[in-house]
């Protein structure tokens, strides 16, 4: 047993808790991701069956736009908050403030320059009051993400499913209301009006109540990293993250030029049940991970084990049934997307394997302060990826991504995985050699 005084709790105890936290934190992301995906699936699902397969493709290609500049316009504040904001105490507000002030202005420039310049012509309306309907939307959208970094590092992640399955369930009741407004805009409306309300809501709730609680909780920020740390770290991760925000979008836009809007919309539900659901989970829990660690850095290896096992025993299940079951849930969508979709979704499956490798590394060079190193891999990663996609879209059609995707799943697992067992194994002999100087300090003459 290790030292414990008057005033403290036993050390199990505190491991219980400190686990404990992870744990909730994780079900709670997860039945957000979960609820979503699922919400998303029937949002989908609906302006399939209420519009055709073309208005389907523009409207998603525009959404994907959206969200491509809003993580864009992010810069970077959605992994730093998970890292840095358990331990910033008493600079909490003034941290959380300039970083939304930065990411709006960011995202009103890049929506501005996007929209103005012509470069969403294709599905974005030419004239001027939905060119700025769809700037103030990357506006709200570049918040409306952050505040689920903010609820999370902050620990009050049992907000995140409220606000996201409110959001979700909205999206489907507006959506009849908004097609008989316009058939061609309705989507795109039904998609971005409720945010108004979820970041108006969730504001309030972190200024006035959570981040004062936090700060009275957490007065010393001592462990908070300088100014120019936290530039460094930053600009890593905006170089790793401009990979992985434009990949999706990307991949939509190489489809819809090469094959055209009903081959995007075939590729884009396959894409958003594996990359917006199980890959969402996936991620959660690796986010849950960090936050935990970060906040109680002296049971790494507790949270890790307990991320691994937590991993296989959500990803696993989840792909098996996906795979054995994608005609029929891409039957929910329509006859073509199950006929031209299930051999894509179950390679898209099949791939988040890979994928998990790289979550669990990411989380673990977060906490190392290593971010660069994930930059260069996730640049080599993405040459491959579309080189491959490119000289074989021609003749597989949508199939190719799902080809190209279990390929960089591969070669993810053949040189993650090593790094990762190898750290896992000096956070084990670490956790052991702690135990046994804790067990050695209560013996008699110690």
């Amino acid at each position: 047993m290790g030292k414990t005084d008057g005033n403290s709790p036993p050390a199990d105890s505190k491991r219980q808790y400190s686990v404990g936290n992870l744990v909730q934190n994780a079900v709670a992301l997860m039945v957000s991701s979960g609820g979503t995906a699922l919400l998303g699936v029937i949002f989908w699902a609906t302006a399939a069956h209420l519009t055709t397969p073309e208005n389907v493709g523009l409207a998603s290609a525009e959404i994907a736009a959206m969200m491509l500049l809003a993580n864009l316009s992010q810069l970077s504040f959605t992994a730093i908050f998970n890292r840095f904001l358990p331990i910033s105490g008493n600079r909490t507000r003034r941290f959380v403030t300039r970083a939304y002030a930065m990411c709006a202005v960011a995202a009103v420039l890049a929506g501005s320059i996007y929209v103005f310049t012509g470069i969403g012509h294709r599905y974005i309306p030419s004239s001027f009051g939905w060119k700025a309907l769809f700037v103030v939307s990357v506006l709200l959208w570049t918040i409306f993400v952050l505040q689920d970094s903010v609820l999370t590092g902050l620990r009050a992640t049992r907000w995140v499913p409220v606000e996201n399955i409110l959001f979700a369930m909205a999206k489907i009741a507006l959506l009849p209301a908004f097609l008989a407004f316009s058939t061609r805009q309705g989507l795109f409306l039904a998609w971005t009006v409720p945010v108004v309300a979820a970041t108006a809501a969730v504001s309030w709730f972190l200024f006035r109540k959570r981040i004062p609680t936090h700060e009275e909780a957490n007065p010393s920020s001592d462990d908070f990293p300088s100014t120019r740390e936290l530039v460094s770290l930053g600009v890593a991760q905006y170089a790793n993250s401009l990979v992985s925000t434009f990949w999706f979008p990307l991949v939509i836009l190489i489809v819809i030029e090469r094959l055209g809007p009903v081959a995007e919309a075939h590729y884009y539900l396959p894409a958003l049940i594996t990359t917006g659901g199980v890959g969402v989970l996936l991620w959660n829990l690796v986010t849950s991970f960090l936050v935990e660690a970060s906040s109680d850095p002296k049971e790494l290896h507790n949270h890790a084990k307990l991320t691994i096992r937590a991993g296989i025993v959500v990803l696993v299940p989840t792909i098996a049934i996906g795979v054995a079951f994608a005609p029929e849930i891409l039957r929910i969508f329509g006859a073509s997307y199950a006929r031209y979709g299930t051999s894509l979704l179950r390679l898209l499956l099949l791939s988040l394997l890979g994928e998990a490798v790289t979550a669990f590394y990411f989380s673990l060079a977060w906490l190392d302060k290593r971010v660069w190193f994930l930059a260069g891999r996730d640049l080599l990663g993405a040459v491959v990826y579309f080189v491959l996609l490119i000289v074989l879209i021609g003749h597989f059609g949508i199939l190719a991504v799902g080809i190209a995707s279990v390929v960089m799943s591969v070669l993810q697992g053949i040189f993650f995985l090593p790094i990762s067992i190898k750290r896992y194994r000096a956070i084990a002999r670490a956790d052991i050699s702690h135990d046994d100087a804790d067990t050695s300090s209560t013996l008699p003459g110690v």
